[in-house]
């Protein structure tokens, strides 16, 4: 009764509905580059302290007149033209964990901490891996509802836990569109009702949902999915996500700046948003790049499970395997990660959050974008051209 009563006050007040109306406007097209910069000035969140020994990243040596060009379309372009055709609000890029290049735009700085919409994803799908490890779950093969019980009886009742990391659950979800004011999309719906009116929760929208394939059987892009991978981190370990991961990878992976995961209602009652919306610096996001590229290693320290590395960038089932995902889509996918057949990988987020790993190279890109679109085909396929003529410039120091 206490918690309804507060909530109930907050959706009264004159602020709350000023606060509405910039959370519902904030995906709309204007000034969209500056938005992906100040999301935690318009959503509630969880701070997550910077590291006291944040892992160096010093420059590389490299020649004064070392530059990348890449080609698309039977057109040659550097740099500045690839940021620019590509809406970058931010590039790093990292060889042998020093800095190539670091390029900020838009008036965004080295501590802007910029949303990174579904990348967060694979962060959550690493707090699974730390959460098997540390012993507050037994395996991947488990099912949901045995940290979950409140999903007795739902679509989720028969779902494993790696069903739903590798987006199998066969849970009924249309992700087809992110057009955020078509409330007949399950994601539009939550994202009004939860992210922005803060009615409820995001993951209690998963009670009325509908089971349409058999786990396991079809990859299905849900958002969804990986909301309630966040709620059985927090279950299982009696956490909060972000207190969690700042324990366990923000600290011990040297992070440099805080960072803020964003929350589907006020702080006192709301939840992660565990399938999108951590924001995080430009070089904080190639650290964790740095992480994984190094079998979970920072430094000296182990923080990821080398195993869980290796499995969590695997498409080691049919549904997931490569070119199964879509038609005509090479990729494969893993644990909340997408896999090239080159054995590179990469987190992804709307509007062209991109964080690529390419092992063998020792090369680690983020680009942070404000595309005009959630997804953009072209500006997607363009910047995987531009980071194969990184790669090959790169290969020889």
């Amino acid at each position: 009764m206490k918690r309804l009563c507060l909530l109930i006050a907050l959706v009264a007040s004159p602020v709350f509905a000023q606060e509405e109306g910039m959370r519902r406007s904030y995906i709309d097209l204007e000034d969209r580059a500056y938005k992906m910069q100040d999301a935690i000035q318009t959503f509630p969140g969880r701070r997550m302290s910077a590291s006291p020994n944040p892992l160096p990243m010093p420059t590389a040596d490299l020649p004064s007149d070392f530059e990348i060009h890449y080609e698309w379309e039977g057109e040659s372009y550097g740099i500045e033209d690839f940021n620019e055709r590509t809406n970058s609000n931010a590039l790093l890029i990292l060889k042998n964990g020093a800095i190539v290049k670091e390029i900020y735009r838009n008036g965004s700085e080295p501590d802007t901490k910029f949303i990174s919409w579904s990348t967060a994803k694979s962060f959550t799908s690493t707090m699974v891996g730390i959460a098997i490890e540390d012993g507050y779950i037994d395996s991947v093969e488990e099912a949901l509802t045995s940290y979950l019980p409140a999903l007795l009886g739902s679509a989720y009742e028969g779902v494993s836990i790696k069903n739903a990391l590798q987006m199998s659950s066969g849970v009924e979800w249309d992700e087809s569109s992110y057009d955020f004011r078509d409330l007949s999309k399950p994601l539009a719906y939550q994202w009004e009702n939860s992210i922005v009116q803060h009615r409820y929760r995001f993951i209690e929208g998963a009670n009325s949902l509908l089971q349409s394939k058999e786990p396991g059987s079809k990859f299905n892009y849900s958002t969804m999915d990986s909301s309630i991978l966040g709620w059985l981190v927090e279950n299982s370990t009696g956490q909060r996500l972000a207190s969690y991961m700042e324990e366990r990878i923000w600290h011990p992976a040297g992070m440099e700046f805080d960072a803020v995961w964003l929350l589907d209602g006020p702080e006192e009652i709301g939840r992660e948003m565990a399938g999108g919306m951590l924001a995080a610096s430009l070089r904080d996001f190639g650290r964790y790049g740095l992480l994984m590229l190094n079998n979970g290693r920072s430094g000296e320290r182990q923080v990821i499970s080398e195993n869980w590395v290796r499995e969590a960038t695997s498409a080691d089932e049919e549904a997931v395997s490569y070119g199964a995902l879509y038609e005509g889509y090479p990729l494969g996918y893993g644990y909340q990660w997408w896999l090239f057949p080159d054995g590179n990988f990469e987190a992804q987020g709307l509007f062209g959050q991109l964080l690529y790993i390419a092992p063998a190279e020792n090369v680690v890109i983020v680009k942070l974008s404000a595309w005009p679109e959630g997804l953009v085909e072209e500006m997607e396929f363009e910047s995987y051209a531009f980071f194969n003529a990184v790669v090959s410039a790169l290969e020889n120091f």
